[in-house]
This record gives C-alpha cells, sequence and structure tokens, in this order.
C-alpha cells in the first residue's frame, strides 16, 4: 500500500503534516466516516490541534483531488469519506449504520436499461438493509 505522502505527491496535493495524518486515518479505514468522525480520530495526532475548520478544508481538498471521493448514503445526510476511488457501490446496515462496499460489476448496469435519452456518466447504488443470520460482517 502506498504512503500518505506518495498518495499525495500523486495527485498533486502537498502533503501538510494535517493532510497526511489525515489521508492516513482515511486510507487505513473501511468506516467511510463523517468529517467529525474524521476529527475525533485524528485529534491526538499531531502535537497541535487540529481545527474542524482545517480537517473540513483538508476533506474538500483531498476530494477535489481525487485522492478520496464523498458519499451521501441518503438524501440530506452527512458526507462521509472514502478513500476507496475505484467504482463501487454501498450497502448500508440499517441496525448498526455501518456501510459496506459493494463491487461495482455485483450491479447489472442501468445505462444499457435506459434508452437513447439519457448519457450515463456515473452511477451508484446505495442498499438499505440488515445482513442475514450467520453471513459474517465485513470489517466496516
Amino acid at each position: 500500500m502506498d504512503t500518505a505522502e506518495t498518495v499525495l505527491a500523486s495527485r498533486g496535493v502537498r502533503p501538510t503534516p494535517q493532510r497526511v495524518v489525515i489521508t492516513e486515518y482515511l486510507l487505513n479505514t473501511k468506516s467511510h466516516p463523517t468529517a467529525d468522525q474524521v476529527l475525533e480520530a485524528v485529534a491526538n495526532a499531531l502535537p497541535v490541534q487540529l481545527s474542524r475548520a482545517t480537517v473540513y478544508n483538508t476533506l474538500h481538498t483531498l476530494v477535489e483531488a481525487g485522492v478520496i471521493q464523498e458519499v451521501y448514503t441518503e438524501p440530506g445526510g452527512c458526507a462521509r469519506y472514502d478513500a476507496n476511488t475505484e467504482r463501487h457501490h454501498h450497502f448500508v446496515d440499517t441496525k448498526n449504520g455501518c456501510i459496506y462496499d459493494i463491487p461495482f460489476e455485483a450491479v447489472p448496469s442501468l445505462d444499457k436499461s435506459l434508452d437513447d435519452n439519457y448519457k450515463v456518466s456515473n452511477y451508484t447504488v446505495t442498499f438499505f438493509g440488515e445482513p442475514k443470520q450467520g453471513q459474517p460482517k465485513q470489517e466496516s
């Protein structure tokens, strides 16, 4: 796995200490955290206090550079952040709120079912439900 510094540099983002610790956290979690959860997770990672504004600005910079993506799992919900930038869908466990990645190819292509009036450039699908009893849970 690439280091946070390598990932940032490859996307043209200057690797400041704040950006590095936030990127490291996101590269090493599958939990799709909110900005506040990111702040809580990295709050003590540097000798100086990270502000909420720094975290929000850093997340915005990382999204703009394509290092991470914003994920919205419900209309009007808060943004969550995902370092998996490959095309994929999500499954939201309605009991515990965990979000799991679903491979893109597991969902049939919707653009084939649309008529010629639409040109699909991208899409994601979010499923909601609960894991079946006895099924192993993936890391969230």
